[in-house]
Order: structure tokens, then sequence, then C-alpha cells
């Protein structure tokens, strides 16, 4: 390696970087102009006015999603329950299927009612 050089130094003539240089302008004046929106995947800013910016902090406060978990686990205990009770001579895997399904439902309905809101709000 010669004394004095290095990979991040490049030797051009100025008459050479003049003539790059507005060979990138051309190209860049002949490029075709970004769309604004020509897809679903480029959206806009959320406004922080907009539904869009509200609406976690709602379903959040209003606790939709345990609230539908808890409903569908109701009706499969009324289904299994039903299913069961209907059964001429139940053996022990359908019974053990019961249990697991009652026992499951205490564990979900316990973390759904000493579950809280992640917005704590103190009032002084």
């Amino acid at each position: 390696m010669a004394t004095g050089t290095s990979k991040d130094t490049v030797n051009v003539s100025r008459a050479d970087y003049d003539a790059m240089r507005d060979r990138i302008a051309e190209l860049e004046a002949d490029a075709p102009a970004p769309a604004d929106s020509d897809g679903w995947w480029k959206t806009k800013p959320v406004s922080k006015d907009g539904w869009l910016w509200i609406a976690p902090e709602y379903f959040s406060r209003w606790r939709i999603f345990p609230r539908v978990f808890i409903s569908m686990y109701i009706y499969l205990l009324y289904a299994v329950t039903m299913w069961f009770m209907a059964l001429p001579d139940p053996n022990t895997q359908q019974a053990g299927l019961v249990s697991v399904v009652v026992g499951a439902g205490a564990a979900w309905f316990g973390l759904y009612v000493n579950s809280t809101s992640t917005n704590h709000n103190k009032e002084s």
C-alpha cells in the first residue's frame, strides 16, 4: 500500500465529478414521482383527533376482548355440560374432559376478575 493513501479517498478530476453530478440530476428528473397512496399499506398518519387514535383506549377501558373470551367460555361450558348430561353411560375420559373444561374456566374467570385496566388515573 502506498504511503499517504486511504481506502476512504477517491481521486476524481473536477470535470469527471461535474459530469457524474449532472448525470445524477438527469436521472432524478426522469424518475417517476411517487404516488401519494398507491396501496392499502401506504396510509396517512393517524390524527390525534380521529377514532383510530382513541380506539385502543376504549378497547382497554371497556375490556372488550376479555368479555368476548369469557362469553365464549360460558357458551363452551354450557355446551359441554349439556352434552355430558345427555350421555346415557359416560366413561372416565368424558368425565375428565368436563373436569378440564370446568377447571380451565375457573382459572380463566379468576384471571378475568383480578385483572385491571392498564390506565391508572389516581385522583387526589
